[in-house]
C-alpha cells in the first residue's frame, strides 16, 4: 500500500479490556493478550491478517485479492475486525468475527472501506465511508444498518467510532473539516474549513472528548489533538506531521503518529519516543503504565508491521505489511 493510502487509514481508541482495567496497588498485574489488526503482503495481494502476541492468529483473506483490516476490538472472548476486500473491482467493506466473516457491510457496486470497530451491548458499530458515484459518504454502521453521517456534496470519511455510555461518537472529515459526530449528528467543528484536516480517531472520557488529526497550515500537515473543541496540542508546523490514534489515561494524553517521517509517541504535549526513523505509528494503547503501539517502519524498501512496548521494537508481525490497530486484554 502506498503511503498516501496508509494515511487514509484509521484505528478505534479502546477503553473495554485495555489499560483502564488497573491493578490495585502491590497486586500481581495479570498476564495480558495483544492483538492487533493490518495486512500481511507476502502473497501477490495484501491479506487482511490479526495477530495475537507476535503470531499470526487469523488470516482473514486468502491474499488472492487486496485486503486490508484497519481496526481490533476483542470483547468475550471474541474477536472482531474491521476491513475491507476487494471483489475483483470495487472494495468492499467488511467485519469479521474470530476468522469468519460477520457482515459484508455494502453490496460491492461502489468502493467501501470499515475503518474502525467498537463492540458494545451485543452491538456492533463500524465507522467507514462508501463512495456514491461522485464522492465518498461518511458512515455509521449498527450491526448492518447504515447511517449516512455526511449528505455526499463532498468528500468525507468516518474514520474512529467510541461508545461511551448510550452515546456513540465517530470521527472523521466533511470536505476540509475535521468532526465529530455524536449518535449520527454532527457534535463538534474542529476546523474551520480554510484548510485540509481530518480527524483521525476519537477517545471519550467522562463528558470530554478527545480527538486526534492533522491540518494543513498551508505548506505541511500538523498534527492535533483537540480536547472537545480546543486544540491541546499540535506539532511546529515544520515538518509533515500525522497523529493518527489518541488515548487517555487519568489526567495523561498519550497519541501517537509520525513526524518528519519518524515515527513517535507524545505524551502531554512532549515528545515521549521516537519510535522508527522510517515509520508511521497508528494505534496505541497505555495499560497498567505500559505504552503498546501498532504500526509500521520502512526496511529494505519494505513496510514491515511492528509492535512497540515503551518505545522499542516487541514484535515484527510481518516483513511486508502493516500494524493498523492494538488491542489488550487481561488474561482471567
Amino acid at each position: 500500500m502506498k503511503k498516501a493510502f496508509l494515511m487514509v487509514a484509521a484505528a478505534a481508541a479502546m477503553l473495554i479490556a485495555t489499560g483502564f482495567t488497573a491493578c490495585k496497588p502491590n497486586s500481581t498485574p495479570k498476564e495480558i493478550d495483544i492483538y492487533v489488526a493490518g495486512y500481511d503482503k507476502s502473497g501477490t495481494e495484501d491479506a487482511a491478517k490479526v495477530w495475537k502476541n507476535g503470531k499470526e492468529l487469523y488470516e482473514l483473506t486468502d491474499g488472492s485479492k487486496d485486503a486490508g483490516a484497519f481496526s481490533v476490538f476483542v470483547v468475550g472472548g471474541d474477536v472482531y475486525t474491521a476491513g475491507y476486500e476487494d471483489n475483483g473491482s470495487k472494495k468492499v467493506a467488511k467485519v469479521w468475527k474470530n476468522d469468519k466473516e460477520l457482515y459484508e457491510l455494502t453490496n460491492g457496486s461502489n468502493s467501501a472501506l470499515a475503518r474502525s470497530v467498537f463492540v458494545a451491548d451485543d452491538k456492533v458499530y463500524t465507522a467507514g465511508y462508501e463512495y456514491n458515484g461522485s464522492e465518498y459518504v461518511a458512515k455509521l454502521w449498527k450491526n448492518k444498518s447504515a447511517t449516512d453521517l455526511t449528505n455526499g456534496s463532498k468528500s468525507a470519511g468516518a474514520l474512529s467510532v467510541f461508545v461511551a455510555g448510550s452515546n456513540v461518537y465517530t470521527a472523521g472529515n466533511d470536505g476540509k473539516v475535521a468532526k465529530v459526530w455524536k449518535k449520527g449528528s454532527e457534535h463538534l467543528i474542529l476546523t474551520n474549513g480554510s484548510n485540509n484536516a481530518i480527524a483521525r480517531s476519537v477517545f471519550v472520557v467522562g463528558d470530554d472528548v478527545y480527538t486526534a488529526g492533522y491540518e494543513d497550515n498551508g505548506t505541511k500537515n500538523v498534527a492535533k489533538v483537540w480536547k472537545n473543541k480546543k486544540e491541546i496540542f499540535h506539532t511546529s508546523g515544520s515538518k509533515d506531521a500525522y497523529a493518527y490514534s489518541v488515548y487517555v489515561v487519568g489526567d495523561d494524553v498519550y497519541v501517537v503518529g509520525d513526524e518528519g517521517g519518524v515515527a513517535k509517541v507524545w505524551k502531554n504535549k512532549e515528545e515521549l519516543y521516537d519510535l522508527a526513523d522510517n515509520g508511521e505509528a497508528h494505534s496505541i494503547v497505555v495499560h497498567n503504565g505500559d505504552v503498546y503501539v501498532a504500526g509500521l517502519e520502512l526496511e529494505n524498501k519494505n513496510f514491515v508491521a511492528k509492535v512497540w512496548k515503551n518505545g522499542k521494537e516487541l514484535y515484527t508481525l510481518a516483513d511486508k505489511g502493516a500494524a493498523f490497530s492494538i488491542f489488550i486484554t487481561e488474561r482471567k
